[in-house]
């Protein structure tokens, strides 16, 4: 089953082994991002700061920083905010694996979806720990990123409406 989300953020009760959540929106990578990022984080790679030397490559123009697609991707995957009392649950227990599958151009729109497999509830009531698989795809609906991720998620009935 596929929970299509018309707003940002989830709860854990959308959360349930075998669905997928389509999260709501997307996001569109400009040229202007990925080069200041590669700067940023001191990646020399021609293949993604220089437009010339990229030109003439196998890509024909500048790649984006697959760091930066994953940060995207996931951060569209997003859970609801948790009350201030559980956001020390919150902090994710990490990425297992990340894949970047696809290129990713200036330009190119990403969404994102999660495959839920793993769901055990809180004793408390006020959420639980998720395992799930985040998938990014492009506006082809290319498989660009696969992020797997162990983390906590907010129930709807503890305490917050931030969603």
């Amino acid at each position: 089953m596929t929970i299509h989300r018309r707003q940002r953020g989830w709860w854990l009760e959308d959360a349930r082994p075998g669905w997928t959540i389509a999260h709501a929106g997307g996001r569109t990578i400009g040229a202007d991002e990925h080069p200041r990022l590669a700067w940023l984080t001191d990646n020399a790679s021609d293949v993604h700061g220089d437009a010339h030397r990229a030109a003439s490559g196998p890509f024909g123009e500048p790649l984006v920083l697959g760091a930066l697609t994953a940060a995207v991707v996931i951060g569209l995957a997003e859970p609801a905010v948790a009350a201030a009392a559980d956001a020390g649950r919150a902090v994710a227990r990490g990425w297992q694996r990340i894949a970047l599958t696809a290129t990713v151009l200036a330009g190119d729109t990403v969404t994102a979806s999660s495959r839920i497999d793993r769901v055990t509830l809180d004793a408390d009531g006020h959420g639980g720990r998720i395992e799930r698989v985040i998938e990014g795809r492009n506006q082809q609906g290319a498989v660009v990123v696969r992020v797997e991720e162990s983390r906590w998620v907010p129930s709807r009935n503890a305490g917050t409406t931030d969603c």
